[in-house]
């Protein structure tokens, strides 16, 4: 939501984010919580499909994805956690 807010505020039309974790995330505006689904408004196994079309430029992720994920379209890559081993090397190899 922060980062749909930033790129309202500078009103950028062309790039629309998608969110991948797992479980639900409990919030202020969601103290039930709430689920990737809910938020993106598509099933799971649409995510690839979905971010390899003009409609999505961003996918925001949170502790998915280090394996069994090779996304060809991956221009650049933010890791806002520590990594080593094996982790390391499957997170920065997508």
């Amino acid at each position: 939501e922060e980062f749909d807010s930033y790129i309202k505020a500078k009103g950028y039309t062309d790039i629309k984010t998608v969110v991948a974790f797992s479980g639900k995330v409990i919030y202020d505006a969601y103290p039930e919580g709430v689920t990737e689904v809910e938020l993106n408004g598509f099933k799971e196994k649409e995510l690839p499909k979905k971010f390899a079309s003009d409609e999505y430029q961003l996918l925001l992720v949170a502790d998915k994805y280090q394996t069994g994920f090779d996304q060809p379209l991956l221009h650049t890559m933010y890791v806002d956690k520590k990594l080593s081993g094996v982790k390391c090397v499957q997170t920065l190899s997508r």
